[in-house]
């Protein structure tokens, strides 16, 4: 990120007194920062069905992301995580099992106990620059072949990688 910032324009307004000396000196610095690139949007109902995600785990999805933090980051409490699965008429253990769904599907994954982080290329909240250094920090592989496709997901510093579960064989319409 060191790069791409630069200092477009450099301001320095000193206040003098009638005496003749400084009493204040202010400098201003203003910095660019790479612009949002062109987008295309998306709904969250159409990055699903991309992702193959079934229509029960898409509303989990929903609720996750309106606690979606500024740092890209989705923070589950137990107590969280009841009143959420209450909403959505579930019982702890299938609330759990559309999560690790979700997690297979690379929309988003699991860091540490009871966090999870969205997946940047799909979903971003606070300025662009942050957004930028999560995408450098989250990686996403999607691998075709005549077997279908395998999707896989990981933090960079995070050695593991989640693969979404075996390819899907109809994808290139050869339905055996």
């Amino acid at each position: 990120m060191r790069g791409n910032k630069r200092v477009i324009k450099e301001t320095v307004n000193t206040v003098v007194d009638i005496n003749g000396e400084i009493q204040e000196t202010s400098i201003t610095n203003v910095l660019q920062f790479p612009q949002e690139p062109p987008y295309v949007k998306l709904y969250l109902d159409d990055i699903c069905a991309l992702n193959d995600v079934p229509e029960s785990t898409r509303k989990l999805l929903h609720h996750l992301l309106k606690r979606l933090g500024w740092d890209g980051y989705i923070t589950l409490s137990a107590r969280s995580r009841k009143e959420m699965a209450a909403q959505l008429g579930w019982t702890d253990p299938t609330f759990r099992n559309q999560l690790s769904k979700l997690c297979k599907s690379g929309l988003i994954t699991g860091h540490g106990q009871n966090e999870y982080m969205a997946n940047p290329t799909y979903f971003g909240r606070g300025e662009w620059r942050q957004i930028v250094a999560q995408r450098k920090a989250f990686e996403l592989t999607i691998t075709y072949n005549a077997a279908g496709k395998t999707v896989s997901t990981r933090g960079v510093a995070d050695k593991s990688v989640k693969k979404k579960a075996g390819p899907t064989p109809d994808m290139f319409g050869d339905d055996q």
